[in-house]
């Protein structure tokens, strides 16, 4: 490959690397590139990203430490309330109002 070729794919990769919209899509573009040097090539890839633990928030931000969120309790399913039956509205198709007055006239 000729030197104009070899510039070409490393802007290539250059954009690639820049155009992330995450930290997370990033760290795992990282970890991806880490595999496959590991069973591929049998080596370290050199420029791997070191993965963080951090909760954030998917614009980035952190939550905020002022107790806030402490207070909130996780949904349980198990102790769901189950609503009342509401049985369906009779249809009268020759009536003006053809739902009764749960609803209003057609338009048109």
């Amino acid at each position: 490959m000729d030197s104009a070729d070899m510039v070409d794919v490393l802007h290539y990769y250059f954009e690639e690397d820049i155009a992330a919209s995450s930290g997370e899509q990033m760290e795992a573009r990282s970890e991806t590139r880490s595999v496959i040097y590991r069973t591929l090539y049998g080596t370290r890839y050199k420029y791997e990203m070191s993965t963080s633990d951090k909760k954030y928030n998917s614009d980035g931000s952190k939550l905020p430490d002022d107790g806030f969120y402490n207070d909130l309790e996780p949904f349980d399913p198990s102790e769901n309330v189950v609503k009342p039956y509401v049985p369906p509205t009779e249809l009268d198709e020759d009536s003006y109002l053809p739902f009764g007055k749960t609803l209003d006239a057609p338009l048109g």
